[in-house]
């Protein structure tokens, strides 16, 4: 008679290929078994609370690839002693094609420019009831690329900015610094200093004697506004037969200069060389010139002839008769 099976035995070997089962429905389900994974390493400023092992890592909502391990590190040497927490997750590079062929993740210089470009990672909510995160990848051209691997590491660093919730706090938590270093008591005081001044200016006899002389003041300046609107009304009644007047006498000095422009026009023509009266005064001049030598050289025989204003010239013997 045949040995009896031990059933401990058929179930242990029951759920191992339950097990087997379920795992390679898992692995081979999910096509992880057959991609071309790719490790990277990020470090988020903020807490991770909501991130596990196997969140997705999504760009624009396409799943790229998920997380593997975190990791919470301890510099020793650093003096803040603040934690670091790197998370490790895989992409597959498959799902990312670049002009029609499918981009080489692990080329350093490929990765680089994607990083020149904006590329960073982000935490973002899976769901505000579950509270889970994901990894989500984009561009953001406008943002720094903060890195605390060396160059070159294994694996690869990817940037990361802070979440929008993040970044909300950093804001507040500065606005509250800002407040905390005022200080409002002496500030209350020159406050109250003030509200007292205004309340004594406000109750002083001098404000209160100005405002009942405000009515009065009105008064005067309508009556002022009144005077003044008479006298320009004067005025421009007197300006305009004035300006009348302005005009006549520029008119009469107009014809006046035109014809002293003429008389000079007429004296220039009498005495420029050549004319008339040009000649008549040369002669005239030449005339004069012969009179006085004349006049000069009957003085000169008179100084050597006295005698001849009473007996006259002498005549010379020769032509006496």
């Amino acid at each position: 008679m045949g040995k009896t099976v031990s059933p401990t035995l058929i179930g242990a070997f029951v759920v191992g290929a339950l097990a087997l089962a379920v795992g390679g429905v898992l692995v081979f389900g999910s096509g992880s078994f057959f991609t071309r994974a790719r490790p990277y390493v990020m470090y988020f400023p903020g807490s991770v609370n909501g991130l596990s092992v196997g969140s997705p890592v999504k760009f624009r909502g396409v799943q790229l690839g998920q997380v593997t391990d975190i990791q919470l590190v301890f510099d020793a040497a650093a003096e803040d002693q603040a934690p670091r927490i790197p998370v490790y997750v895989d992409l597959d590079a498959s799902k990312i094609i670049v002009e029609g062929t499918t981009m080489q993740m692990s080329d350093p210089r490929v990765l680089e420019e994607f990083i020149k470009k904006g590329l960073r990672a982000q935490l973002q909510s899976q769901s505000l009831v579950t509270g889970l995160l994901f990894v989500q990848l984009d561009f953001f051209p406008d943002t720094e690329a903060v890195f605390l691997d060396p160059p070159n590491s294994e694996p690869p660093e990817l940037p990361t900015i802070p979440t929008t919730l993040e970044e909300a706090q950093s804001a507040a938590r500065e606005i509250i610094d800002e407040l905390r270093s005022i200080k409002f008591g002496p500030m209350m005081e020159k406050v109250s200093e003030a509200l007292d001044g205004i309340n004594n200016l406000v109750n002083s006899p001098a404000v209160r004697e100005t405002i009942d002389a405000l009515p009065q003041t009105v008064r005067n300046l309508d009556a002022a506004i009144v005077s003044a609107r008479a006298v320009l009304t004067k005025v421009d009644a007197e300006v305009s037969p004035m300006g009348q007047r302005l005009d006549a006498v520029l008119a009469q000095t107009r014809q006046t200069m035109a014809a002293v422009e003429q008389t000079a026009a007429n004296a220039t023509t009498l005495i420029e060389p050549g004319s008339p009266l040009d000649y008549q005064l040369r002669k005239a001049l030449e005339d004069l010139g012969g009179a006085a030598r004349s006049i000069q050289q009957f003085a000169d025989y008179l100084e050597r002839n006295p005698s001849a204003l009473i007996y006259g010239k002498p005549v010379p013997k020769g032509e006496l008769q």
